[in-house]
C-alpha cells in the first residue's frame, strides 16, 4: 500500500463543520467509538466531514469508496481498492489483517475508513465486526445513510448547515470560482437559495458553482427545476457527489419496491405529517416509515415526522411517475385534512380550543394544500372544498386572514353553483362573517340577507350566526338600534334552542352594542352574563373579549383600575392565544386608560402596536379609532400639525368604509379636535388636515 495515496485529497476548504470534525475526533479515539458510523441525508457532506476528520488522526489512515463492493467477498474488495495483492496461502480476511498490521504504526490506531456503505450496510457490518474482534487499535470510520447497525457501532448524525453557515459556504464556493465575493445585492437570493435547499452542502456548493456561470438571482429563480441545475459533470468522485439528482437516485434505488412507494406518497405533505395523517396513506406500514427514517430519508421528531425539502422535490417528481397512485395519495391526504378542519371548526370553541389553535398552526401548508387538491375535483354537486373553506374560516378569523379566507370562499362558492343547500348556506355565513371583520360591510350584509331566506325560522344553528353578524354590522355603522334587533332575536333563538354558546356571544355582542352607543349599565349587565357563560364553557377567547368589553364600560365610566385590571387580564388571555385582533382590541383601550392616568408615552406606544395589529388583520374600523386616539396623543406631546393630520387620516378610512366615530368615542374625538383648532391657526389646521388625507398612513408614523 502506498500511504500518500490512502485518503483522497480535498480540492476545497471544509467550511462550517469544525464541531463537528472535535467531536468525531473524540469519539473515534475513545474506547467507545471504535466503529463509528457517520450518518446522513444524500448530500450532506460526510464524505467530506470523514476525510477531515481521517486527516487529523495522529496515526495511520486507510481509504476505501464501497459504492461499488457486492456481498460475495468484502474483505477481497477492500483488498483490491487499497492495491494489496491476495496471497494464495491465506484467505482474503487474514491477508487483509496482515496488510493493515504492516501499515499500522507501534500503539498508535489504525484507521480504515469505508465510505459509502449504506447499500453494502451488512457485508461492511460483518467484515467491520471480525477485524475490531482482532484487532483492538483498529479504528473503523465509515459513513452511510444508516447506520450500519452492530452492537458497538457509535451514530454520530451528519445534519444540514443551519442558515448562516450554508451561506457562508455558498459565498466560499462563490469566491473558489470566481476570484470575488458575493455582491451585497444578491445576499438574499443566496440566502433563499441556501434556505430552498435546506443548508445540504452538496447542493449548497452545486448551487454556487451554477451561479459562477449565471447569477445568483437567475440561480434563485431557477431551482423550481432543482435538479436539472443543481448538477456539475465537471466534479471529481462518483456520480452521486456530483448532481443532486444522482445523489437522491442512489438512495431511492436502494429502496424495496414498498419503501420507494411510501416515500412517493409522502410527497402530498406540506410541512410534515401526523402519524395520524401518515397511516392514511395507501403505502403506509409503520416498519415502512421507520425505515425511510433509518435511511436519512426523513426528519422530524416523536409523533411527527417531515422531508427535507430537496428530497420532498425529489419524491414529488417519482411520484408524478405514477399517476394512479399520486391520485390515490392525495385524496387520502385531501380527505384527513378535510376531517381534521371540520373537527376543528365544531371544537375551537371550548376546552380545547388552545390544542385546536396548535394543531391548525402546524398543519396550515397541509390544510391549503388539501384545499387546493379538493378545487380541483371535478362534478356536479361537490362540495368538499366548499367545506373546508368554511371549516377553516373560525381559524381565518383567530390568525387575523380575513382576506385569505374570503378569497377561499368566493372561489369556493363561484365554482359550486350546485353544491348542496346546506354547504352552500354555511360557506355564505362564513364569507359574511370574514368579509365584516375586514369592514366590507355592504358584503357582508349583502350575504347574509342573501341566506336568511334560506334558513327557517326557529332553526337557531342556521339563523343565529347571520343575526349575529347583522348585529355586528350594523353596530359598527353606529346603526344601534338595528343592531339590538338582530341580537335580540339571535339570543332569543338560541336561548329556545338551549345553545348556550350561541347564546353567550350574541349577549356578549348585545353587550358590545350598548356600550359603543353609551348604555354603559345595560353593556355591564350583558357582558357579566357573557364573561360567566364563557367561563363556564372553557372559552379562553371569548371570555378574554368580554374581559375587553368590561373593561371598555369600566373606563367610559371612569373606574380606571377596574378597566385596567380587566384589560391586562384580556391581554394576557390574548397573546397566549397568540389572536392578534384580540391583543390589538386590548392594547388599543390600554391606551385610552393611560390617557385617562395621563401615562402619555405609554399610550402612545400602545397605540401605535395596536394600529399594525389592526391594519395587518384589516380591521379599519379600529384602525380609525386608534389614529384619533393617536392624535389625542401628538396634542398633548405639542405636536399639533401631526395630530390634525391623523384626524384626517381617521376620517379617509371612516369614508371609505362608511363608519363614523362610535358615540361613546365622539366626545374624546371633538374634545381633540376642538383643542385643536383653538391652538392652530385656521389655514394650518386646514393645510394639516389635507395633508392627513393624502399621505399614506405609514408616513404619518414617526
Amino acid at each position: 500500500m502506498d500511504p500518500a495515496a490512502s485518503l483522497p485529497a480535498p480540492l476545497t476548504s471544509l467550511v462550517g463543520r469544525d464541531a463537528e470534525v472535535r467531536l468525531a475526533g473524540r469519539l473515534l479515539a475513545g474506547d467507545d467509538g471504535r466503529l463509528l458510523t457517520l450518518v446522513g441525508a444524500a448530500g450532506s457532506g460526510k464524505t467530506r466531514l470523514a476525510i477531515a476528520l481521517a486527516a487529523a488522526a495522529p496515526g495511520p489512515v486507510r481509504f476505501v469508496d464501497v459504492s461499488t463492493m457486492d456481498s460475495r467477498d468484502p474483505a477481497g474488495f477492500v483488498l483490491d481498492a487499497l492495491g494489496v495483492a491476495r496471497r494464495p496461502d491465506l484467505s482474503g480476511f487474514d491477508t487483509l489483517l496482515e496488510a493493515l498490521d504492516a501499515a499500522a504504526l507501534p500503539g498508535v490506531p489504525l484507521v480504515l475508513l469505508l465510505d459509502n456503505c449504506e447499500h453494502a450496510a451488512a457485508e461492511v457490518a460483518a467484515l467491520a465486526g471480525r477485524l475490531l474482534e482482532v484487532r483492538p487499535l483498529l479504528r473503523v470510520l465509515s459513513t452511510s445513510r444508516q447506520p450500519l447497525g452492530l452492537p458497538a457501532e457509535t451514530v454520530l448524525g451528519v445534519h444540514p448547515l443551519d442558515p448562516d453557515t450554508a451561506l457562508r459556504l455558498f459565498e466560499t464556493r462563490m469566491f473558489e470560482r470566481t476570484g470575488r465575493p458575493l455582491p451585497p445585492p444578491h445576499r438574499p437570493a443566496a440566502a433563499a437559495i441556501c434556505a430552498a435547499l435546506d443548508g445540504l452542502p452538496l447542493a449548497v456548493e452545486l448551487a454556487a458553482a451554477r451561479a459562477a456561470l449565471l447569477s445568483v438571482p437567475e440561480v434563485n429563480r431557477l431551482l423550481a427545476d432543482r435538479f436539472r441545475v443543481l448538477a456539475d459533470a465537471k466534479a471529481p468522485g462518483p456520480e452521486h457527489h456530483r448532481t443532486l439528482r444522482a445523489a437522491l437516485d442512489w438512495s431511492y434505488q436502494l429502496l424495496s419496491p414498498d419503501k420507494q412507494a411510501l416515500l412517493r406518497q409522502l410527497a402530498v405533505f406540506q410541512g410534515g405529517w401526523s402519524e395520524a395523517a401518515v397511516s392514511t396513506l395507501p403505502g403506509y406500514r409503520p416498519d415502512l416509515l421507520a425505515a425511510l427514517a433509518e435511511r436519512s430519508l426523513l426528519t422530524g421528531g416523536p409523533g411527527r415526522g417531515q422531508m427535507l425539502q430537496t428530497i420532498a422535490a425529489y419524491a414529488a417528481a417519482r411520484l408524478a411517475e405514477h399517476p394512479a397512485e399520486a391520485a390515490a395519495a392525495q385524496s387520502a391526504h385531501a380527505a384527513f385534512y378535510l376531517g381534521l378542519a371540520e373537527r376543528a371548526a365544531a371544537g375551537i370553541r371550548g376546552p380545547e380550543q388552545r390544542d385546536w389553535l396548535r394543531t391548525l398552526t402546524l398543519e396550515q401548508d397541509n390544510l391549503r394544500a388539501a384545499l387546493t387538491s379538493l378545487a380541483a375535483r371535478p362534478g356536479p354537486g361537490a362540495d368538499a372544498d366548499l367545506r373546508m373553506a368554511a371549516a377553516m374560516a373560525p381559524f381565518q378569523h383567530f390568525i387575523g386572514g380575513y382576506s385569505l379566507g374570503r378569497l377561499w370562499l368566493a372561489e369556493a362558492l363561484a365554482r359550486r353553483p350546485d353544491a348542496p343547500p346546506a354547504a352552500r348556506l354555511t360557506a355564505s355565513s362564513a364569507a359574511a362573517t370574514l368579509a365584516m371583520l375586514a369592514c366590507d360591510y355592504p358584503a357582508a350584509a349583502a350575504l347574509a340577507h342573501q341566506a336568511l331566506p334560506l334558513t327557517a325560522d326557529d332553526d337557531a344553528a342556521a339563523r343565529g350566526p347571520l343575526l349575529t353578524l347583522l348585529g355586528s354590522v350594523e353596530r359598527e355603522r353606529a346603526r344601534y338600534d338595528e343592531s339590538r334587533a338582530h341580537l335580540e332575536e339571535a339570543r332569543r333563538l338560541y336561548r329556545k334552542a338551549a345553545d348556550a354558546w350561541g347564546e353567550g356571544r350574541a349577549t356578549q355582542l348585545a353587550g358590545a352594542t350598548a356600550w359603543l352607543s353609551g348604555d354603559l349599565d345595560a353593556a355591564a349587565d350583558l357582558l357579566a352574563a357573557s364573561l360567566t357563560a364563557f367561563r363556564d364553557l372553557a372559552d379562553a377567547e371569548s371570555a378574554a373579549s368580554s374581559l375587553t368589553h368590561l373593561g371598555a364600560v369600566a373606563h367610559y365610566r371612569g373606574d380606571q383600575p377596574t378597566a385596567r385590571h380587566h384589560l391586562v387580564d384580556a391581554l394576557d388571555r390574548f397573546t397566549e392565544l397568540a389572536f392578534p385582533e384580540g391583543v390589538a382590541w386590548a392594547q388599543d383601550m390600554l391606551a385610552r386608560v393611560d390617557l385617562a392616568d395621563d401615562r402619555l408615552a405609554s399610550a402612545t406606544e400602545r397605540l401605535r402596536e395596536s394600529l399594525a395589529l389592526h391594519r395587518r388583520v384589516g380591521d379599519r374600523w379600529r384602525t380609525a379609532s386608534v389614529l384619533e386616539a393617536l392624535a389625542e396623543c401628538h396634542r398633548r406631546a405639542s405636536d399639533p400639525m401631526h395630530a390634525v393630520a391623523l384626524l384626517g387620516a381617521a376620517d379617509v378610512v371612516r369614508r371609505e368604509i362608511a363608519a363614523p366615530t362610535p358615540t361613546c368615542e365622539q366626545p374624546a374625538r371633538t374634545t381633540t379636535e376642538t383643542a385643536l383648532r383653538a391652538t392652530l391657526p385656521n389655514p394650518d389646521y386646514v393645510r394639516a388636515y389635507r395633508s392627513g388625507t393624502r399621505t399614506p398612513v405609514d408616513d404619518l408614523l414617526p
